[in-house]
């Protein structure tokens, strides 16, 4: 604990700025929480840290408030000084949320920008940054070769990825250590780098993947005394579900299942019923919807307005349980839960912990989730995921190495911010990256060549330089998540845009 005793550690909310203790106090807020005691100080000394503790246990006012404070302190404030990264944008507009209250008591400015931001607001902040912005990984990789965002960029001190275990197994937790090593080469100096996750099964590998390479990072683990039970059920048919199985047009069997899930949601107050696809999400939803009308249905393609509706419904009690799929698996702001079902094997363990995990949201709550398994197999899967959930046996965490349509889309965003660049400085940055350690030059040149003899880039010898392509190449790729073309769907009952059906239409960065 950097050298703070015992009685130190219990005072450790004294370590903050003056008008952050007076809010503290104000809210009646004297005792700081394990995670709080243990981030605070590191992140007041500028470290790099991966915090892992549990969902409830004020891990995001750990290292938000230490930061204000550090703003605060500041002689003069430029630019942007904390860029705060989450994977989805509905986790953006809760973190706004719950940081507006902090920006106004302390006059600081809070932003946020992802794809749906007004053309007006991205002007402002072109204009005017603010201290803090919250963002995608999709977005960083759009602002980041503007000019005026660069100048305030350049100011970075901190940056915060919230849900790392989220980003540190895909290819866009893979753009993104690349984009930060493209941020560190604007600021031309190292900030501070904090991961954030509630369940983690390799925090060293996953600390390396937040600080980059051959920096040090601290990871601070927190094992709090928080309850969960793991059930595993297989209804079986009733003459009762005989009798349904007609009206809901379905198999006796599945009629038991939604008999069960319909009497699991009856006998408590709000309940998440998640399933692992899209059309598993609907055709339940449309299932139950023959049965009562208030479950609904919530996924990625629905509109924005439809979810919004979806969860301000469910917060306020008027919908009394949701079927969705992972977009819900994360910390979206829905209200307090007290079941989760989850609707056939959930296949990742650590799905499972960060689901059932969503009801019980408080240390003080036990978390409550109950698997219904269709058949034998199903039964055997989802008994051996709920054995390991039990015991904190989580998958290995695989980051994608090497991936080659990263290094061809993001050679095209070195070239964005610098113009001309060697391979061997090219190199260099990616190697800073930790996906990207590995990298060998002749996966650049390979790379490179490629991207010349499409005319997307040129290169002379060892040498790239920007070509008139370059910038429409970078924009059309920005996501590693797979193109999507969208169709508004209206529901003739009810006359509402209801959902966007999605067809992939496949993507190579």
């Amino acid at each position: 604990m950097l050298g703070f005793s015992l009685k130190e550690e219990a005072q450790v909310f004294k370590l903050l700025a003056k008008p952050i203790q007076d809010i503290l106090e104000e809210l009646g807020l004297s005792e700081p929480t394990e995670p709080q005691v243990k981030a605070i100080p590191f992140v007041l000394k500028g470290k790099n840290i991966l915090l892992v503790a549990p969902t409830g246990s004020g891990k995001t006012e750990a290292v938000l408030l230490p930061l204000f404070s550090k703003i605060l302190e500041r002689p003069k404030r430029q630019g942007i000084s904390v860029l705060y990264i989450t994977p989805l944008r509905a986790l953006n507009r809760d973190m706004i949320k719950r940081l507006s209250y902090w920006a106004l008591k302390l006059s600081l400015s809070v932003q946020v920008r992802h794809g749906d931001t007004e053309t007006k607001i991205r002007r402002k902040q072109a204009i005017q940054p603010p201290d803090i912005l919250v963002t995608t990984p999709e977005t960083l990789q759009a602002i980041l070769p503007g000019s005026r965002m660069q100048k305030h960029l350049s100011h970075i001190s901190c940056i915060i990825i919230d849900e790392v275990h989220e980003l540190a197994t895909s290819k866009r937790g893979t753009q993104l250590s690349v984009g930060l090593e493209r941020l560190a080469e604007l600021a031309g100096r190292n900030f501070q780098r904090i991961g954030l996750s509630a369940t983690v099964e390799s925090p060293e590998k996953t600390a390396k993947f937040v600080a980059g390479t051959g920096r040090p990072i601290k990871v601070l683990g927190i094992s709090l005394p928080k309850g969960y039970i793991y059930t595993v059920e297989y209804p079986t048919p009733t003459d009762v579900d005989y009798d349904s199985a007609q009206k809901l047009r379905t198999a006796p069997e599945a009629a038991a299942r939604i008999r069960h899930m319909l009497d699991l949601v009856r006998k408590h107050s709000s309940t998440l019923i998640f399933v692992n696809s899209r059309t598993n999400a609907e055709m339940l939803g449309h299932r139950f919807s023959l049965l009562t009308d208030d479950i609904a249905v919530h996924h990625g393609s629905l509109s924005r307005e439809e979810r919004m509706r979806i969860e301000d419904e469910f917060k306020a009690s008027t919908l009394k349980a949701i079927v969705c799929t992972s977009t819900m698996e994360l910390g979206v702001d829905i209200g307090q839960v007290d079941l989760v079902i989850q609707y056939l094997s959930p296949r990742q363990v650590g799905s499972l912990i960060q689901r059932v995990g969503r009801s019980g949201h408080r240390l003080n709550l036990t978390s409550k989730g109950v698997i219904v398994a269709a058949f034998s197999e199903d039964v055997l899967e989802s008994l051996a995921a709920a054995q390991r959930a039990r015991k904190g046996r989580l998958e290995p965490l695989l980051i994608h190495e090497n991936a080659l349509d990263v290094v061809a889309h993001q050679t095209a965003g070195i070239l964005m911010d610098k113009g001309t660049i060697g391979v061997d400085e090219v190199l260099k940055i990616f190697h800073r990256a930790y996906p990207f350690r590995n990298l060998s030059k002749a996966n650049i040149l390979e790379v490179a060549n490629y991207l010349h003899i499409l005319r997307e880039v040129r290169l002379e010898g060892e040498v790239l330089k920007k070509t008139r392509r370059t910038r429409d190449y970078y924009y059309r790729n920005l996501s590693m998540i797979p193109d999507e073309r969208r169709y508004p769907i209206v529901d003739v009952l009810s006359d509402r845009r209801r959902t966007q059906k999605a067809v992939s239409a496949g993507a190579w960065a």
